[in-house]
């Protein structure tokens, strides 16, 4: 509980911060409008969720073939090169 309690503190002081460093730079002149923002949040918000599910839904390494004689497991070792 104690661990749940840090976590929305820690998000909402974030999120405070956050807020209040984006309206101080707005207010000096340094940071751009929406209409330059814009473009460049939206591709790279999409090329990161592109990227994500990318890497998610690659698939996996099939693990080595095994034989099963008794109690013993046998791996079939694969040969790498040429002989």
């Amino acid at each position: 509980m104690a661990s749940i309690n840090r976590l929305v503190r820690d998000a909402c002081l974030a999120i405070v911060w956050l807020a209040v460093m984006a309206t101080s730079a707005h207010a000096h002149g340094g940071i751009a409008g929406p209409d330059e923002l814009g473009p460049p949040v939206i591709t790279s918000a999409l090329l990161g969720i592109a990227c994500y599910w990318i890497v998610m839904l690659w698939p996996s390494r099939k693990p080595p073939k095994t034989q099963v004689t008794g109690k013993q497991v046998r791996r079939r070792q694969v040969k790498v090169g040429a002989r």
